[in-house]
């Protein structure tokens, strides 16, 4: 085992420059595009905590019989919980979109001796695949299919 290392080992030869007044936000960071962005991706996490409320309780209901997930069935025909089911579509294709953009930057520039395509493609694909999924998956519940 070695030696402990002197606690100014990694200290710089000379000290940097000291700042002449502490950082200040600029007067527009609330109203920065990229804030609000942040701001409502982070805001769509309350709107899966609170569906994941009601997903439990729905769970809940249809173990406890017929009667008990009819009621719940018909308190979801309310308009509040229809604009509510409308905020978190609106949320899932936030998120969806705004991954979408991130994705072909995180891309390596090659794996191999390939080159990925270019950021339009994948967007395609992606988006292919994405309305691709949402059909059969709409085909499937609505008994089109199966």
């Amino acid at each position: 085992m070695g030696k402990p290392a002197h606690p100014h080992a990694m200290a710089p030869h000379k000290p940097g420059r000291t700042r002449t007044a502490p950082p200040q936000m600029p007067s527009t960071w609330w109203s920065a595009p990229r804030i609000r962005n942040y701001l409502l991706f982070d805001a769509t996490g309350i709107v899966y905590y609170a569906i994941s409320f009601l997903a439990i309780g729905m769970i809940q209901a249809l173990g406890r019989g017929p009667e008990s997930w009819n009621a719940v069935m018909e308190r979801l025909q309310h308009p509040a919980y229809i604009a509510f089911h409308v905020l978190c579509l609106v949320s899932v294709v936030f998120v969806a979109i705004r991954f979408f953009s991130l994705f072909p930057k995180a891309q390596p520039k090659a794996i191999g001796p390939i080159k990925p395509p270019p950021g339009g493609v994948i967007h395609a694909a992606l988006y292919v695949v994405w309305f691709a999924i949402t059909a059969g998956m709409t085909a499937l519940l609505a008994g089109w299919i199966f």
